[in-house]
């Protein structure tokens, strides 16, 4: 039964999820890796990386749904999709940067 309490909660659903989607794509993260000789890094930003640092700005996203094949291993700046719902995939922009 398509009730009314469940349409409006689709509603709700799709208006929180497109604000997210909103403010995940006009965040950039700034994520800081030790990087030695020659370039080298060590370690690499992974999903959960990226997770931990949009719920430290209050953006709850489970890093399953983020779209991250495999972790990211050089500097540089990515832009990474997070499906948030349906059709909705906006892109956080992901800054890696040497650290220290």
């Amino acid at each position: 039964a398509n009730t009314i309490a469940s349409q409006v909660s689709a509603l709700k659903e799709r208006a929180e999820a497109e604000i997210t989607a909103q403010r995940i794509s006009s965040t950039t993260l700034t994520m800081g890796v030790k990087v030695g000789e020659g370039g080298k890094l060590y370690g690499s930003i992974t999903a959960k990386d990226i997770a931990d640092a949009l719920a430290r700005r209050g953006i709850e996203v489970d890093r399953h749904r983020i779209d991250l094949d495999e972790p990211l291993r050089q500097l540089g700046t990515y832009k990474v999709a997070i499906r948030v719902l349906g059709d909705l995939t906006p892109e956080v922009t992901v800054a890696v940067e040497p650290k220290g």
